[in-house]
């Protein structure tokens, strides 16, 4: 069997990808803004204290992370007090940091959340059909369209690209649906074992946004007659492939 050989994905795509997914890091944000306010905290205390720029941005990292070790000390009283203030401030940040950036790196994406996205594409179902259309998109993952999974796991999976926004949940429910932003969405695909849970998701979404293109995966052939009686026009099946396949086989022995 020949495989099927992919057009390798272009330096700016990756780049379109990358740039995705730093401006969608809530972690990247916070470190951002940290160091932004440790470097405008050092240089106004650096140039009211008279002291060095350097000796300045160590006393706003020691303000702001309450490390409290006092080495570059104030030397007006209207500094001493502002450095009391901004050392509550620092609990909240250093409170805001731990969240943010440890909690997360541990426990990525867990919880229900909802997408912003318009004109994106929705994955329903986590198998190893769908590892394969998301290693194997021809335009590469992520460059034209957002991706959305929603799949009923505990835990994200180690091999689903981060650019993929996971929705934890029972796609059969409508508010996980919305969650993952089906109204405004484009295009979905549902790829899931049992069949008449596809044909009711599929239902539902359609009721949700009429104008949305969807693909399904069905196991068995005679539940292709369900989705074509609500419209759906792209729908792929496991036995009529299969069928096809030994086909094919079949009559190439012969050739």
């Amino acid at each position: 069997m020949n495989k099927k050989k992919y057009p390798k994905i272009r330096f700016y795509d990756k780049f379109v990808i990358f740039l995705k997914f730093l401006i969608r890091s809530r972690m990247l944000k916070v470190i951002l803004i940290i160091i932004s306010l440790n470097i405008i905290l050092g240089a106004i205390y650096s140039y009211l204290d008279g002291i060095d720029f350097y000796l300045g941005l160590y006393w706003a990292t020691d303000i702001l992370t309450n490390t409290g070790t006092g080495l570059v000390p104030p030397k007006s009283p209207f500094l001493w007090y502002t450095t009391t203030i901004l050392m509550w401030i620092g609990l909240g940040i250093t409170l805001m940091f731990v969240e943010y950036v440890y909690v997360k790196m541990w426990k990525k994406n867990l919880g229900k959340k909802m997408v912003n996205f318009e004109k994106h594409i929705v994955l329903i179902g986590w198998s190893q059909k769908m590892r394969h259309f998301l290693e194997n998109l021809p335009g590469g993952l992520g460059v034209h369209h957002n991706y959305v999974l929603i799949a009923n796991i505990q835990e994200r999976p180690l091999d689903l690209p981060d650019i993929v926004v996971l929705i934890r949940g029972d796609p059969e429910q409508e508010d996980i649906l919305v969650n993952a932003g089906v109204k405004k969405a484009e295009q979905t695909l549902i790829v899931l074992e049992d069949d008449s849970a596809a044909v009711l998701i599929a239902m539902t979404i359609q009721s949700l946004n009429e104008d949305i293109k969807i693909c399904v995966n069905l196991r068995h052939r005679e539940n292709v007659k369900h989705l074509q009686r609500i419209g759906v026009e792209e729908i792929v099946c496991d036995e009529e492939l299969t069928g096809d396949a030994l086909i094919k086989a079949f009559y190439s022995l012969k050739k």
